[in-house]
């Protein structure tokens, strides 16, 4: 006699069937627990270089803020250290900042307002929404209208610089150090 309770049927699996099922079921949750782990193993990679640029951090702003003296960059299983007088100007990329040395360019997953904050104003200025330079590494300046300036750089390179950002450029050329 066979019960029906709503739509479900009960009915009585057979042996090999229960055989069948019970060694599957090791084998599927070893397979999710592997999975789990690989998972929550990548993550913990993923948030080393940033742990690793929070170590990156020395000397205090003028604001009291720590200051980055170094950038941690993962280049496959390595983790790369550019100390930050090398970089020569930075640009955004999406996501990610463009760090450009006098040997190599450096993806590192920050924005450039966030990376601004970090980086000593002493040595770094903003001169566009898309642009940091290291102050250490200009060699020319060029006046172009309404206090705009094409910016050469020690490494050849040269950036055009917004008006937005022309006062802290203004200032760091009257007086050696830029304004806040």
């Amino acid at each position: 006699m066979v019960v029906i309770i709503s739509r479900f049927t009960i009915v009585k699996p057979e042996p090999m069937e229960l055989l069948e099922a019970c060694a599957k079921v090791p084998v599927i949750l070893f397979l999710w627990c592997n999975l789990y782990f690989v998972v929550k193993q990548s993550q913990g990679h993923a948030q080393e270089p940033e742990r690793l640029l929070r170590a990156g951090a020395g000397a205090l702003n003028e604001d009291g803020r720590e200051r980055l003296c170094r950038f941690t960059v993962r280049t496959g299983s390595r983790i790369q250290v550019v100390p930050a007088e090398d970089v020569a100007w930075i640009s955004a990329a999406g996501d990610y900042v463009e760090l450009h040395t006098r040997n190599a360019s450096h993806l590192l997953r920050d924005t450039m307002n966030a990376l601004g904050q970090k980086l000593d104003q002493g040595s770094f200025a903003r001169i566009h929404r898309s642009k940091i330079i290291n102050l250490a590494c200009v060699v020319e300046l060029r006046s172009i209208e309404n206090r705009e300036y094409i910016i050469k750089l020690s490494d050849g390179s040269q950036h055009r610089s917004s008006r937005t950002y022309s006062d802290q450029l203004e200032a760091w050329l009257h007086s050696g150090r830029p304004e806040n």
